[in-house]
């Protein structure tokens, strides 16, 4: 997609992790090998985040928030380099973008709305935030549930009292206040995460609470009233990460899916292989990922 884009003179050293990203997919959809290892990636990675140069155990979620947002960068980085050539150059840009948007934010942003209600004098206020991922919370002493039930935890109406009181603008004082959060504006790919990681009293734990999940998912119950197409509740999912071991140490593997062959692949390190449907559903899920679109054949050249 944008491959040609960046292997012009400059961009190869001012857009590294883009740069060597683009190569990495071109050599992964290609398929000159059974497997390729990301090393190349993973030193650009870790010479502008130091915190993965290591072998100890890091967080999947992290690390991929981290890259999202290297890209990204990267990408506002080319745009503002184009808009200063001239007209003629500005066209052949892949990424024509407001407010520093890019494809990164464009596939992986969504946005939550939240009314907070004074439970005095009913005084409503609205507020926004921007999303990447969503991290929903497991819910507690039980061993199954559906990620239906980890949306619904998250989305769940909430009363804030005692030291969390928020301070209303009518009363002049600190109140108890309801707070109702709904999705406003649903991302391309969604991507959830499942606070696996948490305490039990004093103590850290993984929470190994199997979440039951499909390859369909409805978001319509938890849409703001502004969001009137039902298009942007359906998701397909697409992958999915595992971790498999405990809180300090254990390991992660993928499954993907191949919208092209409709099968799914298991990626554990150096080895790729075909799995059934069946064995996608996994209590060691961590993140799941789902798109609204169906994924095409990307454009590169020799594929």
């Amino acid at each position: 997609m944008f491959s040609q884009q960046f292997q012009l003179g400059s961009c190869r050293l001012k857009c590294r992790v883009v740069v060597t990203f683009v190569r990495l997919l071109e050599e992964m959809w290609l398929g000159r090998s059974s497997s390729c290892a990301p090393v190349e990636a993973r030193s650009v990675l870790c010479s502008i985040l130091p915190q993965f140069n290591n072998y100890s155990q890091q967080d999947a979620q992290e690390l991929l928030l981290f890259l999202l947002n290297a890209l990204h960068d990267d990408l506002n980085k080319h745009k503002m380099r184009s808009s200063k050539r001239p007209r003629q150059d500005q066209k052949r840009n892949c990424f024509p973008a407001v407010g520093g948007s890019t494809i990164v934010s464009h596939l992986f942003e969504g946005q939550l709305a939240y009314m907070t209600l004074c439970m005095h004098c009913d005084h409503q206020t609205h507020s926004t935030q921007t999303f990447t991922v969503l991290s929903l919370p497991l819910p507690t002493d039980i061993n199954k549930c559906s990620i239906q039930d980890c949306l619904s935890l998250f989305f769940e109406q909430t009363v804030l009292t005692g030291g969390e009181q928020m301070l209303c603008s009518m009363c002049g004082l600190r109140r108890e206040t309801t707070v109702l959060t709904c999705l406003d504006k649903p991302p391309e790919i969604l991507m959830l995460h499942l606070k696996r990681f948490g305490c039990k009293g004093k103590n850290q734990m993984k929470l190994k609470t199997n979440v039951e999940f499909s390859s369909m998912l409805d978001l319509s119950p938890f849409l703001s009233s502004s969001v009137q197409n039902n298009s942007f509740s359906s998701y397909h999912l697409y992958a999915v990460v595992n971790h498999i071991g405990h809180l300090n140490m254990g390991h992660y593997t993928a499954l993907c899916h191949n919208a092209l062959t409709r099968t799914w692949h298991c990626f554990d390190d150096s080895a790729v292989r075909e799995v059934q449907d069946s064995l996608v559903q996994s209590p060691n899920a961590y993140m799941l990922l789902y798109s609204r679109k169906p994924f095409q054949k990307p454009n590169i050249h020799g594929l």
